[in-house]
């Protein structure tokens, strides 16, 4: 197969759950949806099984060469936004460790919103998200980054939309709260609803009471009760691809908004059609073990006197010359 140089415009984009691959592939003329595929996933924990479905998926989309956004937000995940408008990069990273050593937080992704800086802090199986970005690159990928699905969604959504419910599959979904960025998001059951499915709210709905949240559980409950102020807003909603509405597709058409939104705003992103991308920072602090200090490399002071002089060792012919001629008492 031929390979070609991408520009910009041209990119693919994944949503990964843990039974199900989908995937679109933007080219031909900037931000023109060229292939979408969906690949069913046998066993998630299983390497083969996954890269399996991630070669398959590639071919159905042309195994073209662009640059790859895989989102995904696995059930347990939490996501909260924090301001970080004009700190430097030290001063980053210094907020990055403060966030890993009191909430372990070790995922945070920077997002420009205007003259607005967020770090979106990430709580989920950092483990698991670096397992699949290796098998994405052994599958063919190119230039692979990780998107929170959350993150990728809000690309696709038109602007004035507030709240967004996505179904990706059977016990894997999450709600979210958006402002042009997200707010905050957070993975819910799904029970006893369509998959996979999306649902949408244009109504108003507080940003600032998210912002002294911590805990998961409160997250939870306050996008919760966001969406009951807003699930009767909009019963028609469309998505938007770069900058013009995408294609209202059937239910059973592979392209359909609700099967390809994550997908969709993955590529918007990979192609360079979404403002600017920045991949996810993650913190490895290294954990001293009992009874050892955190600081293991310190340099201490030992002693002030000067360094002892080396004895000079004793040779054999002075050795025999003292066996000989006995030494002289005091």
């Amino acid at each position: 197969m031929s390979r070609h140089r991408s520009s910009r415009g041209e990119g693919v984009g994944l949503e990964l759950t843990h039974n199900v691959a989908r995937g679109v592939a933007l080219g031909d003329v900037a931000g023109r949806l060229t292939a979408a595929a969906e690949v069913g996933i046998a066993a998630i924990r299983d390497d083969r099984s996954v890269l399996d479905a991630l070669v398959r998926i590639r071919a159905e989309l042309g195994g073209i060469d662009a640059p790859t956004r895989v989102a995904l937000f696995p059930s347990g995940s939490t996501m909260r936004r924090v301001d970080v408008t004009g700190l430097s990069g030290p001063e980053l990273n210094a907020m990055r460790n403060t966030l890993d050593s009191t909430h372990g937080i070790s995922s945070t992704v920077l997002i420009d919103d205007g003259p607005r800086r967020w770090m979106l802090a990430l709580q989920w199986d950092e483990a698991f998200v670096i397992r699949i970005e290796e098998l994405i690159e052994r599958a063919g990928f190119v230039d692979v980054a990780i998107d929170p699905s959350p993150v990728a969604l809000a690309r696709a959504l038109t602007p004035g939309t507030t709240f967004a419910r996505r179904d990706a599959t059977t016990d894997e979904a999450f709600d979210m709260v958006v402002h042009g960025i997200p707010i905050a998001a957070s993975s819910v059951e799904n029970i006893g609803r369509r998959t996979p499915g999306l649902t949408l709210g244009s109504g108003a709905v507080s940003t600032t009471v998210f912002d002294e949240l911590v805990d998961p559980v409160d997250i939870a409950a306050q996008i919760d009760r966001s969406y009951e102020s807003v699930r009767d807003a909009d019963a028609d909603w469309v998505l938007q691809l770069a900058p013009d509405d995408y294609p209202h597709y059937p239910e059973h058409d592979i392209r359909a908004p609700a099967r390809q939104c994550v997908a969709l705003g993955a590529a918007l992103g990979a192609a360079g059609l979404s403002g600017r991308i920045r991949p996810i920072d993650m913190t490895f602090p290294v954990t001293p073990a009992d009874g050892e200090s955190e600081r293991p490399w310190a340099i201490e002071r030992i002693s002030a006197l000067p360094p002892k002089e080396t004895r000079r060792p004793v040779t054999p012919t002075k050795r025999l010359v003292g066996r000989v001629i006995p030494r002289r008492r005091r």
